[in-house]
């Protein structure tokens, strides 16, 4: 009897992975930031908020259950970022997510004296990180990378 209980798990388990592996490789979704804007700003930490434009390039859905991220200016770390937020990606579909960065005050005078002293260097902005899924084991990278300018890089 427990003989043929251990065979219907193993089973089971190898019809639940043929099943998960249906959809293939996800493709990593394509972030860009929308707006940046001051939350608060105390003595030693400065919150950030970010609006994220979160586009999936794959044709099955992103429930995206949490994300870690940092964001770096002129190719340095500035802050980093946690979120709970949920939200359900359609197939090659968008979402926009507000999210927060938190910054300390040397971060902060750091950066306004590189942008100082390269005037007429513009601002390199990046964010990097991961996004968890309802669905899927692990992580899922992600990096956006882009100028004042306007000009987007990947």
């Amino acid at each position: 009897m427990a003989f043929l209980r251990g065979w219907r798990l193993a089973g089971l388990a190898v019809l639940l992975a043929g099943c998960a592996g249906l959809t293939g490789p996800l493709e990593p979704p394509n972030v860009s930031l929308v707006d940046l804007r001051v939350l608060d700003a105390g003595l030693f930490e400065q919150r950030y908020g970010l609006t994220l434009r979160v586009q999936n390039p794959n044709p099955v859905a992103m429930p995206i259950t949490g994300m870690e991220y940092k964001l770096s200016l002129n190719d340095v770390d500035f802050g980093r970022g946690v979120s709970q937020q949920a939200a359900n990606v359609p197939a090659y579909g968008e979402s926009v997510l507000e999210v927060e960065v938190v910054s300390n005050i040397f971060d902060l005078v750091q950066r306004v004296q590189d942008l100082q002293k390269g005037r007429g260097q513009g601002l390199r902005i990046a964010i990097a990180g991961g996004v968890s899924l309802a669905n899927r084991a692990g992580e899922l990278p992600f990096r956006m990378q882009s100028d004042l300018t306007g000009r987007r890089q990947e």
